[in-house]
C-alpha cells in the first residue's frame, strides 16, 4: 500500500483583505445626575377618546402630533422622569388623559423620551379637560455640566 501525503498546496492562497471598520456610533455624554426643576410643557388637544386612558388610531396619532409640537423646551435633551398631569371633572378621568398622554410620548420624540421612559399619571383639578402638564425632569451630562 502506498500513502501519499501532502503538505502543501499548489495553488497560492491570497486571503481578502479585512472588512472596513465599522462607523462609530454617535457618543452619549454620560448622565451624572437628573435637573430637579422641570420643564413644564402644557398641551391641549380633544380629550374625549383619551378619558378612557388608551388611545389607538387616528386619536393616538393626534395625540402624539398635538405633545410633539410642544417639545421645543426639551428638544435635543434626554428626559429621566415625566409626571402628566390630565385635566379633568375627576381623579379618574385626568388620570386617564394623563395616561394618554405618556402612552404617546415615544411616538412624540424617541430621542427625548426613549422607547419607555419612567412617568407618572397624575390628576389636576384645575386643568379643564384636554388640557395635561408635562413636567419633564432631564438628565445633567457631562456636556452640560462644563
Amino acid at each position: 500500500m502506498l500513502f501519499i501525503v501532502g503538505l502543501g498546496s499548489a495553488i497560492r492562497y491570497t486571503p481578502p483583505p479585512p472588512p472596513p471598520p465599522a462607523p462609530e456610533k454617535p457618543k452619549i455624554a454620560p448622565i451624572i445626575g437628573m435637573k430637579t426643576d422641570p420643564s413644564k410643557i402644557t398641551i391641549r388637544f380633544n380629550a374625549a377618546a383619551a378619558s378612557s386612558g388608551r388611545v389607538t388610531g387616528a386619536d393616538a396619532r393626534s395625540v402624539c402630533k398635538a405633545v410633539r409640537q410642544r417639545l421645543d423646551p426639551v428638544k435635543g435633551k434626554r428626559a429621566a422622569l415625566v409626571l402628566v398631569f390630565g385635566g379633568g371633572s375627576g381623579v379618574t378621568v385626568g388620570q386617564n388623559v394623563a395616561r394618554s398622554v405618556i402612552s404617546q410620548l415615544g411616538c412624540a420624540s424617541e430621542a427625548t423620551f426613549g422607547r419607555k421612559v419612567p412617568s407618572r399619571p397624575f390628576w389636576d383639578g384645575t386643568l379643564p379637560l384636554g388640557e395635561v402638564r408635562l413636567e419633564v425632569f432631564l438628565f445633567i451630562t457631562q456636556k452640560a455640566a462644563a
